[in-house]
């Protein structure tokens, strides 16, 4: 029971993300932003993720999973529906910091899986939430484009059903999965925050981990700036619209999911996670430097084709390359750290891309996050083999 209503919350958490992603940029000029303005916007969102996430999940393990993902499905709800009423830049930016603090989610629906499932079934289950992150961010922007065309402000609302469906569902039928025996007692608010702070000192102090983490860095940052220029490049210099986009994102995400869902084990089994990694960076630099060589409608499929299957290729595989390079007793904060790493490139990412477009120009903004990612893929390609770690 819990499973289920865990990928459900989690699916339609993603579809109300998904919505709002791909016509933010519209949105935002639309206002009078420019590209950096637009790209502080964004971060905006992952900056809150990233401080918010640990101490979420740490009042989880306090007050249990349930509360603490339902205040959060209905903070989510509220957030849209700022974001539909924004007619000024400061709302909107309003609206994102708040959708931030309370859409660090995840970290409790995967609590919620860990304490129902035996550990043998564990993966599968960890699996599933990835399938339902995935399923999200194809049907939202095609959801969120779509109703575009009667407003910017329009899509917001329809997350804001959605998620607030998404919080009822859970208030009755989610059942509290950590019982009250097993939650932790004390400890400060901001505890798992500077918990997470010293763990990534410790695991920046390890070459093995240390080197395929930043990697992950960079090519988050490449993709997630991507996120933001990509919707600029359609609406100016090819005109298109947010409706465009939506079904641009859509494609992307589905090409992914199928690289993630059915290629990728045969991929990694045959040639290995350190060059599957190496060699997805090399198909996403190659899309993203496409539009810069070829920006028209026409040659974005092909473009878009590599984007899809090099994000799908570099994100398991460099999931995988850090998990198997850490002890069995470090996991979890390993995991954390990279998926803090994770976050900040989404932070930066956005900003840099902002500004690059607005300077440079499309052409040379591409161009230089293609750079950003082929440079990580150059790092993961040189990254030693596992037999040459310090250990296992």
């Amino acid at each position: 029971m819990a499973l289920g209503v865990v990928l459900i919350t989690v699916f339609l958490d993603l579809v109300g993300f998904g919505i709002i992603l791909p016509l933010l940029p519209f949105y935002a000029t639309s206002m009078g932003a420019s590209p950096l303005e637009v790209g502080l916007i964004m971060a905006s969102y992952s900056l809150m993720q990233l401080l918010f996430s640990p101490v979420w999940g740490s009042l989880s393990d306090r007050y249990g999973r349930r509360p603490l993902l339902i205040l959060g499905l209905f903070g989510s709800a509220i957030s849209y529906v700022v974001f539909g009423l924004a007619s000024t830049l400061g709302v909107l930016l309003l609206s994102r910091v708040i959708a931030g603090m309370m859409g660090a989610n995840v970290p409790v629906a995967q609590a919620i899986i860990a304490d129902s499932t035996s550990p043998e079934r564990r993966a599968r289950g960890m699996g599933l939430i990835g399938a339902a992150f995935g399923l999200g961010f194809i049907f939202g922007p095609a959801i969120g484009g779509f109703l575009s065309r009667w407003g910017y402000g329009v899509p917001g609302f329809a997350a804001a059903a959605v998620t607030g469906l998404n919080a009822i569902v859970a208030l009755f039928m989610l059942p509290e999965s950590l019982p009250a025996h097993a939650r932790r007692r004390g400890g400060k608010k901001w505890s798992a925050l500077i918990d997470r702070i010293k763990a990534s000192r410790r695991v920046a102090r390890r070459a093995e981990l240390r080197r395929p983490i930043t990697v992950f860095l960079l090519m988050t940052w490449g993709f997630a700036g991507f996120t933001v220029t990509f919707p600029l490049f359609l609406d100016q210099p090819l005109g298109l619209s947010a409706a465009h986009a939506g079904l641009f994102f859509a494609y992307v995400g589905s090409i992914s999911a199928v690289v993630q869902g059915r290629l990728i084990g045969p991929l990694v089994e045959r040639n290995g996670e350190r060059r599957v990694a190496a060699a997805g960076g090399i198909l996403l630099a190659a899309g993203i430097g496409f539009i810069a060589a070829f920006p028209t409608e026409r040659a974005l499929f092909v473009a878009l084709a590599l984007v899809g299957l090099g994000w799908g290729c570099v994100i398991p595989s460099l999931h995988s390359i850090v998990s198997r390079r850490a002890l069995p007793t470090e996991q979890g904060e390993v995991l954390g750290v990279n998926q803090s790493a994770g976050s900040i490139g989404r932070v930066l990412g956005p900003v840099a891309a902002g500004w690059g477009f607005g300077v440079l120009g499309p052409r040379l903004g591409f161009l230089a996050g293609a750079l950003l990612v082929a440079f990580g893929a150059l790092l993961v390609w040189i990254l030693p083999d596992e037999k040459e770690n310090y250990f296992g």
